[in-house]
């Protein structure tokens, strides 16, 4: 409390002090006339001093309440969320929510009950979306948020949870995994917006969705059948709402690690996918074998290449090219049709540190026109630190800037999953 405020109430005491002993004396001096006068005073004196009490809390909530300050998205840079279901050692959920500012400066949420895993921007608004049947929560600016309702993923005795969510050209497309009880097989469906500005559920597909791009009313999307133990490409038809799978050579081969828009073409760049059927033969062939797809989105004419190295870890899109980073430390730039243009040695330089330091683990790895950035938390439980942003130059991979997201509480935090969101400034 101030220390103007605290003058203010010694003041405003010593008054009610000198109203309750003039009231007393007036009381002694009037006490001859009878009853029903002092009865009168007392009430009297009663209003008075309610008066005084009102007029004094009054003054201390408008000088002890900070005044609010203008607080909204366009003064952040990140959202960052962290989950974890063991913090302080019990077997609980909670959820931490962080924005952001160029400064490094942080305006923090720790959510008990919520699992936040996807963070996604829509205008002004920024949803958290949580796993499972959790609530959602929407920020409608950096200080307020209420919770997504529930029931717009639930349809009778089906849920549908969250998968991931990506932007479309009509609204967010929302890829949901279908949870009916049934087991055996993963199956989804995708929320989008079409052409007519209808919202519209998609049919069934049975696989779990993973990464989603819109195109031309088509929706290219990679997913995972359980049944085959394979991964599978495949688009969303929009004018027919129908999916249809993209025929590949051999599409076990890749686990799609990413799937990016480059220069009007979509782009799936991915890590040998082994399965229970692969004999050793078959596990030899596809070793060390990163696979590259390009589909034209109007043609649907594929063409796929293939690069020897033991895997791949981050791919992004850098003005018509594309690159992505080898785990033996290579850096490669590729045309949208899969033609070789430059390779470079990252061996030494923060960039491959990030992804090599057994300290940490990367969780998200985001980009924009001119920078790459990285979201990296501890590997273990850490008493000192939530995590640490990394902002790269896309055409460099120079370190431009370092956000460390330190722990507020005396205790231990393991991450067990977390989400980045660069926000848009419209």
């Amino acid at each position: 409390m101030s220390q103007k405020v605290l003058q203010t109430m010694k003041k405003e005491h010593t008054l009610i002090g000198l109203l309750i002993d003039c009231a007393k004396g007036i009381i002694k001096e009037r006490n001859k006339e009878g009853i029903e006068m002092k009865s009168k005073m007392i009430r009297n004196l009663f209003l008075i001093l309610g008066g005084i009490s009102v007029l004094l809390l009054g003054s201390c909530s408008w000088n002890s309440i900070p005044k609010k300050s203008s607080d909204e998205f366009s003064q952040y840079d990140y959202a960052v969320s962290f989950y974890s279901y063991r913090p302080k050692g019990k077997r609980d959920i909670l959820t931490k929510i962080f924005f952001i500012d160029k400064k490094g400066e942080q305006k923090e949420y720790s959510l008990k009950g919520y699992n936040v895993g996807t963070l996604f921007q829509k205008g002004n608004e920024l949803y958290a979306y949580s796993f499972g049947t959790r609530p959602h929560l929407v920020f409608k600016s950096p200080s307020t948020y209420f919770v997504y309702p529930s029931q717009i993923f639930s349809m009778g005795s089906t849920t549908y949870s969250v998968r991931f969510v990506s932007k479309g050209q009509k609204g967010p497309i929302e890829g949901l995994s279908v949870e009916d009880g049934k087991v055996g097989v993963l199956r989804s469906r995708i929320r989008y917006t079409n052409s007519k500005n209808k919202q519209v559920l998609s049919p069934e597909v049975d696989l779990s969705l993973d990464k989603g791009i819109e195109v031309n009313s088509k929706i290219f999307v990679t997913g995972f059948d359980l049944v085959g133990d394979d991964m599978r490409f495949l688009y969303l038809d929009e004018e027919k709402n129908e999916f249809e799978f993209i025929e590949l050579q051999d599409p076990s081969q890749s686990d799609f690690q990413e799937l990016l828009l480059v220069d009007g073409k979509v782009i799936t760049v991915g890590n040998p996918k082994f399965t229970r059927f692969d004999d050793e033969e078959k596990r030899e062939e596809k070793k060390n074998k990163i696979s590259l797809t390009s589909v034209d989105p109007e043609t649907l004419e594929v063409s796929e290449e293939t690069f020897e190295a033991e895997r791949v870890l981050t791919a992004y899109p850098i003005h018509n090219h594309f690159r992505f980073v080898t785990s033996d430390h290579r850096l490669l730039e590729y045309t949208s049709d899969l033609k070789l243009v430059s390779e470079k040695d990252l061996s030494g330089t923060d960039f491959i540190k990030l992804f090599s330091d057994k300290g940490l683990k990367v969780q998200k790895v985001c980009y924009t026109d001119d920078k790459v950035v990285v979201l990296a938390t501890p590997a273990k439980a850490s008493t000192k630190e939530m995590g640490t942003i990394v902002e790269f130059d896309a055409a460099t991979l120079e370190v431009k800037k370092r956000i460390m997201i330190p722990l507020s509480e005396k205790t231990e935090w393991e991450t067990d999953s977390a989400d980045l969101l660069l926000i848009d400034h419209p």
